[in-house]
């Protein structure tokens, strides 16, 4: 939501002077329909958006209302459950609000018609060609596109009570953007979670790693400009007071809020999957409120609008919650792509996602502008304009408008034309990005130590590069930052599993089960929503995971009965699994039981024709059987989709088997 302190303070007068020449009180919550120009200048006056209640409710008090609310349920709910019920109905769903205005509002759509056009399939087109080939720099694109869309919601409600206050001069507007944007950029430079997230997104994109010692200057220097900026814009409002200028003591309370809240939901807290949820919800709560507020006004004033936002902003508390309801609904088509089981069709709703959310970015980039008479007016910063214009009025009227439409579709091509240039640069800096996994994840351990999710994803990569030792000292770092996470010690579990240490891996599984908490469609949706930070994601491996791999380890132990069990329980969690089929497989050919084993290994092999284990372990029975047409058939299939140590095994069994008539 933009603003512009010029334009809100010529509206802000106006509605002064007409409150002065009006002689009945007006309740300062009330919404009139249209003339009642007196009763709307009085609203604005007054300096409330609705009135004391719903504005202390929806916009300057909703961190805390929404902190109150949700901090209280991880008493009864788990940070997945908690951040899926944020992310459908918050973080998601709260674009819902955008496009009911942008389609709904038939002024607005004829204004930037060909945007809301062409907009939507050219966003989709990008986002499916991005997730075709894998790409990671429209993450980081919308990311931060998602910090700059808050500031300009939170500098937005910051002008609106400012112009309501009368107090509109350009020096106030300047210091409120350096205010609000210096804190917001050092509070995510702070927040360990929130700069891995940015940080980890840009290395996947292909962009130049940082060092450790540059990001902490770069903190430095954050904390050292915020510094100054703060003693300017307190000195700087003191003096207004002191010269009895207007200031807006509601816009001060609403940014100390804001500030307060997000220093403690993104550092204060320790679980940043909830910290970063309730933090969306608030914003969101604050956005759902001021489209309300706007709609009805427009509603109530006979503006040019469709019939269904007619029909759902007029003054009903069951339309309110018809709205809500909406809201919900259209949220929870983010939670979709964990149910999906075909490939394209998950794709396509991936992409789906990303063009909401840059959809809702790029309209709120210019459908709020507080310099437009249109949502001044929808706002009562400004009055509607006075009919009964003179014929030569009405013709410059006209004549500015078509100006106007002139300059706004220049705009809208010079907007796309640098949003493309960005997201190309992107593009083409991944794919021309050498591969350098293991650098960028001991950059981020280095730039977040208290991330345990640095360490996590460093342990991992020095796991591919067969660092057993160095990944188990990372994966004990990551359990040490997050001794509840299941996933830290089922990889550490992994890793000692492929030195040998059977017996450790066997207890870093049981401990990883002993954790292991929700439901796997959770961690899953949380896991892999793209709205979600990546060190926010779950904490979680999946029980069918943890539980074949604890089966591996017990067979590898000479147990194979205990890993016959542990395997049945991850094909009931996971029953279209090949791996899981291949170890029950063998482990029952261990146990003598051939027939039942090859009966599985077969249910593998159908499963997932490629899996070269599968294929030689098969062979291996088929062969102790005597069906050597069979057994020689999936031994060169897994010479043909093994690696380098199963293709050994292979031709090597194949020569056994060519001596064998």
């Amino acid at each position: 939501m933009k603003c512009s302190a010029g334009a809100a303070g010529r509206g802000s007068g106006e509605s002064r002077m007409a409150r002065k020449k009006s002689k009945k009180p007006v309740r300062s919550g009330g919404v009139r329909p249209a003339p009642a120009a007196a009763g709307e200048t009085a609203k604005a006056a007054a300096g409330w958006i609705i009135s004391p209640f719903w504005d202390s409710f929806l916009f300057i008090g909703a961190p805390l209302v929404v902190i109150a609310a949700f901090l209280p349920l991880r008493g009864v709910m788990s940070s997945e459950q908690i951040a899926i019920l944020s992310l459908a109905f918050f973080t998601f769903g709260h674009h819902f609000p955008t496009f009911l205005r942008a389609y709904g509002d038939q002024e607005l759509f004829d204004r930037f018609k060909w945007r809301f056009v062409l907009a939507p399939p050219i966003l989709f087109t990008t986002a499916m060609w991005f997730n075709s080939r894998d790409l990671h720099g429209l993450l980081l694109f919308v990311a931060a596109w998602d910090i700059w869309h808050v500031l300009m919601q939170h500098y937005g409600f910051m002008r609106i009570y400012d112009s309501k206050a009368g107090a509109v001069a350009k020096l106030t507007s300047k210091l409120d953007w350096g205010f609000a944007i210096s804190w917001y950029i050092t509070l995510i430079a702070t927040s360990p979670h929130y700069s891995h997230n940015m940080l980890s997104r840009a290395y996947q994109s292909g962009l130049p790693l940082i060092s450790p010692e540059l990001v902490d200057g770069v903190r430095m220097t954050l904390w050292a400009a915020t510094a100054l900026i703060s003693f300017a814009y307190v000195g700087y409002h003191a003096n207004l007071w002191r010269m009895g200028k207007p200031v807006s003591f509601k816009k001060l309370t609403l940014m100390g809020i804001f500030l307060a809240a997000t220093y403690y939901l993104y550092v204060g807290i320790e679980d940043f999957l909830v910290g970063f949820t309730v933090w969306s919800a608030f914003h969101c709560i604050q956005y759902y409120g001021i489209v309300w507020v706007f709609n009805r006004n427009r509603v109530d004033r006979r503006n040019p609008v469709r019939a269904f936002t007619r029909f759902l902003f007029r003054p009903r508390w069951s339309l309110a919650f018809l709205y809500t309801a909406l809201i919900f609904g259209y949220g929870s088509i983010n939670l979709l792509p964990t149910y999906l089981s075909g490939e394209l069709a998950s794709r396509i709703l991936i992409a789906l996602i990303f063009t909401s959310n840059a959809l809702h970015y790029y309209y709120d980039s210019f459908i709020w502008k507080i310099r437009e008479p249109e949502t001044r007016e929808g706002l009562d910063i400004q009055l509607a304009t006075v009919p009964g214009q003179s014929k030569l009025g009405a013709a410059k009227a006209q004549v500015q408008r078509a100006v106007r439409q002139v300059r706004l579709a220049r705009k809208g091509m010079i907007q796309a034309a640098y949003l493309a240039a960005i997201v190309a640069i992107l593009a083409a800096f991944e794919i021309n990005s050498p591969e350098r996994e293991l650098a960028a994840m001991e950059s981020l351990a280095g730039a977040v130590p208290d991330v345990g999710d640095a360490h996590y994803n460093l342990g991992n990569a020095l796991w591919k590069e067969k660092r057993h030792a160095d990944a188990v000292a990372e994966y004990r770092m990551a359990a040490e930052l997050m001794p509840d996470s299941s996933k830290v010690f089922n990889n550490w579990g992994g890793v000692l599993a492929e030195m040998g240490d059977y017996e450790g891996a066997v207890e870093k599984y049981r401990h990883a089960l002993a954790l292991r908490g929700g439901a796997d469609a959770l961690a899953e949706a949380t896991s892999r929503s793209p709205l979600m930070p990546g060190s926010a994601h779950s904490r979680d491996a999946s029980l069918a995971t943890i539980h074949t791999n604890l089966g591996d380890a017990l067979a590898r132990s000479d147990k194979p009965e205990q890993a016959l069990q542990q395997y049945r329980v991850g094909l009931t969690a996971e029953p279209s699994s090949a791996k899981i089929r291949a170890g029950i497989g063998a482990t029952l050919g261990d146990l003598g039981r051939f027939d039942e084993g090859i009966e599985e290994l077969e249910k593998a092999v159908t499963l997932d024709p490629t899996y070269a284990t599968a294929h030689i372990n098969l062979a291996s029975l088929l062969a102790y059987r005597g069906d050597m047409v069979r057994a020689r058939r999936h031994y060169r299939i897994a010479f043909e989709y093994g690696d380098a140590r199963l293709r050994v095994a292979a031709q090597a069994a194949l020569q056994q088997l060519s001596a064998v008539p």
